[in-house]
């Protein structure tokens, strides 16, 4: 049920049929989704606690996000309840996706609907117009064309939404696949690509070029990936530049001075208050000589979190997709091992992708409040709790003479505790553990079952034969706790103080950028 619920939530949100078709107008299935989605964690057959809602560092930024949030706006109840269904989304998809499985499920649904939206699109170009009132929209924005729902209703959010397909696709439906498999992928581009051109958006262009960098340089050899950074510098940016509205980048254009202006309100927003405005608080007000004076949007989810929320809310938003990106780049994960492992590194690719899109477009977009926003960073959540917890290869054993154990391995010893335990520390890390009758054909081990003693092989010490006439043997487990290829592909329990450090210079990061554009804007 609970998983049901998630993926027809991602489908949802993304295409949005209340908005195109008649006689849904207003019907809230993103609320019946939820519901939905949390009845089903609740009765899920493994069981529920609240102690499987902090299990990762995420889960505690998000609900440290949300809080402030709350505590900020003043209206403690109202905002509370308003904050309810991000709430429910993020923990209901970090429980539900608990496999590999359930991941690529919830991925498919992810590209599908953005391909939905695409043919959607691309249609009102032909003059099909799937989701009526699109064509009139298009005709409002002067040709750039629009889709007639509340996501994707101007050119820019269309344009960002489409282009975060393209290195979807990518990874999704050509990396490593098959043939046909590969066709579909190269059709999706074709369609993200062809829509994000017809948008006309120069903020599209440039957050689908930097999105799909990112995932070409992911795991790449140094020299290739200075290799591709040089081509996308060169020729990648004398491509973008021959595409509708790229002549130039000028703080001197209408569309991006009137940002700039916004900006620089929403900066001092932030920087002369504690708390920020209030959750949705913020507003800014210009002046038209053809429309007076009106209100206009943000554009820019970093202006607008750090105008609401100022300075923690801020770092809370960066820090989240910070964790985001931790797991997806500290999770260490071989293609070439095994069928399952290649899945798993396309779910890993595919998550960094989308991540990498929202990440760049929210310069331009105002997308932090936006629920598709918390469900992906619930399901980097469920990747890192099914990372952390996979199973790792068992160690092999072998038996060798105590003098040629090595000497920091772990060790299996038999014999007699008494003759054991003297010059040789027992480990906690392996439980005492009956064996039956071993082999006596050496003549080295008594024929009665004996106690199998987990220790650690100390340096400088020796070992008393633990049976007369016969050199002691030991077991010795190849691999240890140091050793990497016994070790989970995540190991990330908690936040730490350089977690804390690494958040902290993102912000200040972002806070740079932000200077830097409003006070000396970089043309192309």
């Amino acid at each position: 049920m609970d998983y049901f619920a998630i993926r027809v939530a991602i489908l949802l949100w993304l295409v949005r049929p209340q908005d195109w078709m008649s006689g849904f107008g207003g019907f809230q299935f993103m609320q019946y989704a939820m519901l939905l989605a949390i009845i089903g964690v609740y009765r899920r057959p493994e069981g529920f606690s609240f102690k499987m809602l902090f299990y990762s560092p995420a889960d505690w930024l998000a609900l440290t996000y949300l809080g402030w949030i709350v505590y900020t706006t003043g209206d403690w109840i109202g905002t509370a309840r308003a904050l309810l269904p991000f709430a429910a989304f993020y923990y209901c998809t970090a429980l539900t996706l608990n496999s590999v499985e359930r991941m690529k499920g919830f991925i498919n649904y992810w590209v599908a609907g953005l391909g939905i939206v695409g043919i959607f699109a691309v249609s009102t170009n032909f003059g099909f117009d799937l989701a009526p009132g699109s064509a009139d929209l298009t005709s409002s924005f002067g040709g750039r064309l629009a889709l007639n729902t509340w996501i994707f209703n101007n050119p820019n959010g269309l344009g960002h939404g489409l282009v975060a397909l393209i290195p979807l696709a990518y990874v999704w439906l050509i990396w490593r696949r098959p043939g046909n498999m590969k066709l579909l992928g190269f059709g999706l581009i074709a369609i993200a690509a062809y829509t994000a051109y017809l948008t006309q958006s120069k903020g599209a262009y440039l957050c689908g070029a930097a999105a799909l960098t990112v995932v070409w340089l992911f795991r790449k050899p140094k020299f290739l990936q200075l290799t591709i950074i040089f081509v996308v510098l060169t020729a990648g940016v004398a491509a973008i530049k021959l595409l509708p509205r790229m002549e130039t980048l000028s703080d001197k254009e209408d569309g991006i001075a009137g940002r700039l202006m916004i900006w620089q309100m929403a900066y001092n927003a932030m920087a002369n208050t504690r708390t920020g405005e209030g959750w949705k608080k913020f507003e800014a007000w210009v002046q038209s000589e053809e429309y007076g004076l009106f209100r206009k949007a943000t554009h820019g989810s970093y202006a607008n979190v750090g105008a609401d929320l100022g300075y923690p809310g801020l770092f809370l938003f960066v820090g989240l997709m910070y964790a985001g990106a931790r797991t997806l780049y500290q999770t260490r994960l071989d293609p070439d091992e095994s069928d399952e492992t290649t899945e798993s590194v396309r779910c890993q690719r595919a998550l960094l992708s989308l991540l990498s899109s929202f990440a760049i477009s929210a310069w331009i977009l105002d997308r932090a409040y936006h629920t598709d926003y918390f469900i992906l960073a619930g399901a980097i959540a469920a990747f890192h709790r099914i990372m952390s917890q996979r199973k790792v290869p068992e160690a092999e054993a072998q038996t060798v003479p105590v003098e040629d154990a090595p000497q920091s391995s772990l060790a299996l010893a038999w014999g007699p505790q008494s003759a054991l335990v003297p010059p040789l520390a027992p480990s906690p890390l392996i439980a005492f553990e009956r064996q039956p009758a071993l082999d006596v054909s050496a003549g080295l081990l008594p024929s009665v079952t004996q106690p199998m003693v987990a220790f650690e092989r100390q340096p400088g010490l020796e070992m008393t034969p633990a049976f007369p006439g016969n050199p002691s043997h030991v077991v010795v487990l190849e691999g240890g706790p140091e050793d990497e290829s016994l070790q989970a592909p995540l190991v990330w329990p908690r936040l730490t103080l350089m977690d804390f450090i690494l958040m902290t210079a993102a912000l200040f990061a972002v806070i740079f950028v932000w200077e830097r554009m409003m006070t000396n804007f970089i043309s192309l």
